[in-house]
C-alpha cells in the first residue's frame, strides 16, 4: 500500500526486514480458507456446553455424529479460526 504512495518497494522491505523473493512469493500465494464447511457444525457442538469443549471431542462428534471424516488438527484450525477455545484448562 505505501508503495503506491511515493514509497519505494526496496526501502519497504528493508525497514520490514523482508526479502523481495520472500514479498513476491506471498503474494503469488495467498493463503485461503480450508475446510469452511465445518464452521457451523464446529460452531453448533461447541456451544452445546457452557465452557465449550476442546478439539477432539468436537472430532469425536463430528464422526459419530454427523459422518465426517476429519483430522483433530484440521478442527483445531477451524477453532482457532472462529476464535474458539475451551476455557476448562485454559492457562492461568
Amino acid at each position: 500500500m505505501l508503495a503506491g504512495r511515493g514509497h519505494r518497494l526496496d526501502h519497504l522491505l528493508r525497514i520490514a526486514g523482508l526479502a523481495r523473493s520472500t514479498y513476491f512469493y506471498q503474494l503469488s500465494h495467498p493463503e485461503r480458507v480450508t475446510r469452511a464447511d465445518l464452521e457451523p457444525l464446529v460452531g453448533e457442538i461447541w456451544g452445546r456446553t457452557p465452557n465449550g469443549c476442546g478439539h477432539r471431542q468436537v472430532r469425536m462428534c463430528l464422526v459419530h455424529e454427523f459422518g465426517q471424516r476429519v483430522s483433530a488438527k484440521s478442527v483445531l484450525g477451524v477453532m482457532r479460526r472462529m476464535g474458539l477455545r475451551c476455557a476448562i484448562r485454559s492457562r492461568n
